[in-house]
């Protein structure tokens, strides 16, 4: 992903060669014009938050592929701290702007508003642009709490798709600027407000990993099994795990695991993914991939199994139990 602006409030009035009493005047206009036109939003039942919604889900990550960043949280996919901040179900707001446009959003309730998104859709209902309010968050070290910008210093990042123009997501500014009601409700000094508003170019065909990142002994011809849009989540060689890093050098299986896998020998090398795309896309997508294979299994776990000329290998797809998501477990054992 690509910051192609960042601009504090002082140096905006700069750049449009305005002065604060206008563009702060002006601000107010289009806040209560936003505020007129917005309406909680009906949810069909059974009632479904923005997070947990299908589609919405699927938006976000085609938009943001599987980046990651440091925003409500540190070193985390992008698009699951977009969709952690518009969790309440209570608090959706859709916004129906004159031109057919609309602003769909949400908070984290765990903040009071001080994380929330929105969507920004044209009239066929295509998503154009996300707004995202936060901390810019960074990743914490050991047992230290992660460090956050204040509240008085909240940064608005709107994520635009490759050749869009940054103006097009200028309802997402006047979104931002609507405090959720505990927010608003706090002292003056303490009140949550965008010192910054920065626009990301977004780049989701980049893979959610790295061909660095296969494990030694792990086949080049099985690497096409491996699902680029994907997040990476472990990976072992030789009986022994790489990553995640915080387990590296320990035994891949628990004895637990050991005991189910009975007499199979451990693979010379296997790789974990995870995909947030629908179950049952992902199964057809190997049926393809792992072409020839034996398959077995059904419902949240379905097992390929099949041999080239490096040796056998297996793909593993599990759905948790939350099923919003896709374990692939890719391993392989050479020939010997």
């Amino acid at each position: 992903m690509t910051i192609r602006l960042i601009l504090p409030l002082l140096s905006l009035c700069a750049a449009l060669g305005t002065s604060p009493l206008a563009l702060a005047q002006t601000q107010a206009a289009e806040d209560a014009a936003f505020v007129a036109a917005t309406v909680p939003v009906s949810v069909p039942s059974p009632p479904l938050s923005l997070n947990e919604h299908p589609q919405i889900r699927a938006d976000v990550f085609r938009l943001l592929g599987y980046a990651r960043g440091d925003y409500t949280q540190g070193d985390t996919l992008i698009a699951l701290q977009v969709l952690d901040s518009m969790r309440s179900l209570p608090d959706i707001q859709r916004t129906m702007l004159p031109d057919g446009r609309s602003v769909l959003a949400s908070i984290n309730p765990d903040t009071y508003g001080a994380q929330r998104a929105a969507m920004l859709f044209d009239p066929q209902r295509k998503l154009l642009a996300l707004g995202l309010v936060s901390g810019h968050c960074q990743a914490a070290i050991g047992d230290a709490v992660p460090a956050c910008l204040p509240s008085t210093h909240a940064v608005l990042t709107v994520f635009v798709p490759p050749d869009a123009e940054d103006e097009m997501a200028a309802p997402l500014l006047v979104w931002a600027r609507q405090l959720p009601p505990m927010l608003a409700q706090a002292a003056p000094e303490r009140r949550q407000s965008i010192a910054a508003v920065e626009y990301i170019t977004t780049r989701p065909g980049l893979p959610g990993w790295e061909p660095r990142d296969a494990p030694p002994g792990f086949p080049p011809s099985l690497r096409h099994l491996l699902l680029p849009n994907a997040e990476l989540t472990g990976s072992s060689s030789g009986g022994k795990l790489i990553a995640p890093a915080g387990l590296a050098g320990l035994p891949m299986h628990t004895p637990t695991e050991a005991a189910e896998a009975g007499d199979e020998p451990m693979p010379d090398a296997s790789i974990t993914l995870r995909s947030y795309a629908d179950f049952h896309w992902v199964l057809n997508t190997y049926a393809k991939l792992a072409k020839g294979a034996q398959v077995q299994g059904h419902d949240d776990k379905v097992v390929f199994t099949g041999s080239d000329t490096s040796g056998r290998y297996t793909v593993t797809l599990r759905e948790p139990g939350k099923k919003d998501s896709v374990f692939i477990t890719v391993a392989a054992w050479r020939t010997k």
